[in-house]
């Protein structure tokens, strides 16, 4: 695998392909790097950088067909649709075409773990770390979490595992055709945890963006698991072997169960054997975290972790940030950041794992994604059926008028705040969950729907809420 002398193009200066391009700088290639943006828009820093290093940078419309025919690889940033005239100006010189997580696993000398599906990508990942790291297992998390890939190439032996959270846009980037002077990049373990519509704004239908999970499931060698949640084999339809199941419904075949008691989760070998796990002292919230467990405890396993290392871990473990958050308990309310719930399938998730009374603070910008599902959960005794009753919702964003018409006729209490000023309308929308709850009762934030029309992400908007809980008198 040589690297040195190959002159490779680096499509967009994000924080991925600055890091590609730093460590591709390193390995003595010939590098151009082009972004949609003006230079003077570009980061100060890396932009310095690269003039130092002797490396062209251009704005995307400046640049010139010889240096892309010159090329011999186009390394693509994960933000960059398929679709931008950018990437077809490449694909019809052809010019080699991926993405800078799928050039920076062909690189690994360590074993890799991918973990993908709609929701619970990160949880599974953290935790997946957490468990090999309780075992005494080398182990480094990237890919659609931060840091990227190639920060973490300085820690690359064989010794090292690498636990990669991957997004179908990343996906979308993992070619069928490979330079010969590269080797596709395999890994141990293959997770999908689940699919429900999202981004469907890029990918433009369920099947396509299906297609594009699914292709995780190339990069297995034989003998190598995929470990699938609930309804995914269906969704992706791939025959074959070596699948595990993690749906938890599901009595029949090898994977992972849970007891009638919900303390014990019991995973299930295609071979008949059997381990058990006490999560009686498990602090995530609801189904969809065994789900996410028993996919980190099969890779752990494949791994070679114990099961005391495992049930130690399990004990230790907290969720990430944003995720079923508890924040402040208020009047005998308790207020819960679920800011990472960015699509109807997370939010649905989030209110089946919540028991009692919910005022549910909703809405934000859209992926174009169909809220029928929604409407049925709702219809379904307003939920009571999945253990959460929504009395209140307060609906904001610009998904609002979209959600209003799925809550209004079926929630007694709801109200639409209008306006483009994120903190204030958050800091409107917390108190008038206060007014409207009462006591032994729950407001969620879960938005059900992506940050980017009041916030710059997931993350601001869950902060912005609970500044704005902590506040309440």
């Amino acid at each position: 695998m040589k690297l040195a002398g190959k002159k490779i193009a680096i499509l967009g200066v994000g924080e991925a392909g600055r890091s590609a391009a730093r460590w591709l700088n390193k390995c003595g290639t010939s590098l151009v790097c082009c972004d949609r943006l003006e230079l003077d828009k570009w980061p100060a820093g890396f932009l310095d950088w690269c003039h130092r290093e002797g490396i062209k940078t251009f704005p995307e419309r400046d640049l010139p067909d010889s240096e892309i025919t010159s090329c011999e690889l186009a390394v693509a940033s994960p933000g960059i649709p398929p679709s931008e005239k950018i990437v077809k100006r490449f694909i019809e010189k052809g010019i080699y075409l991926m993405g800078e997580l799928a050039l920076a696993a062909s690189l690994w000398k360590g074993p890799i773990i991918g973990i993908t599906g709609t929701n619970g990508k990160t949880t599974c990942t953290r935790l997946t770390s957490h468990i090999l790291t309780n075992a005494g297992i080398s182990n480094v998390v990237a890919g659609n979490i931060s840091p990227p890939f190639f920060d973490c190439l300085d820690q690359n032996t064989k010794d090292c595992t690498a636990i990669l959270e991957i997004s179908s846009f990343q996906l979308e980037y993992f070619p069928d055709n490979w330079p010969d002077w590269l080797e596709s990049p395999v890994f141990s373990a293959a997770v999908i945890l689940n699919m429900a519509p999202d981004h469907l704004d890029r990918h433009g239908t369920m099947k396509e963006y299906s297609r594009c999970k699914g292709r995780l499931l190339d990069f297995r060698k034989d003998g190598t698991w995929a470990i699938l949640g609930p309804g995914v084999r269906q969704l992706i339809n791939r025959p074959g072997a070596g699948y595990l199941s993690i749906d938890l419904e599901e009595k029949t075949t090898a994977g992972a169960t849970c007891s009638p008691r919900n303390d014990i989760l019991e995973i299930r070998w295609p071979e008949g054997q059997t381990e058990p796990y006490d999560l009686s002292n498990w602090a995530p919230k609801g189904s969809h975290n065994i789900e996410n467990l028993a996919a980190s405890i099969i890779c752990a396993r494949i791994l070679g972790a114990g099961p005391k290392y495992i049930q130690s871990a399990i004990e230790t473990f907290r969720p990430p940030m944003h995720r079923l958050q508890p924040v402040r308990e208020f009047k005998g309310i308790t207020f819960i950041n679920d800011s990472k719930a960015t699509n109807a399938a997370a939010l649905i998730a989030a209110l089946k794992s919540i028991k009692g009374n919910v005022t549910l603070i909703a809405g934000g910008s859209g992926k174009d994604e169909d809220f029928t599902c929604l409407t049925n959960f709702l219809t379904s005794n307003n939920g009571s059926g999945n253990r959460s009753v929504i009395t209140g919702a307060i609906l904001i964003g610009e998904e609002a008028p979209r959600l209003e018409r799925v809550f209004k006729p079926l929630v007694k209490n709801c109200i639409t705040l209008s306006g483009k000023d994120g903190t204030e309308t958050m800091k409107k929308a917390v108190e008038a969950a206060e007014s409207m709850s009462r006591p032994g009762s729950c407001v969620l934030l879960s938005p059900g729907c992506a940050s980017f029309d009041m916030f710059s992400s997931y993350k601001e908007r869950g902060l912005v809420f609970e500044k704005a809980v902590r506040r309440l008198q």
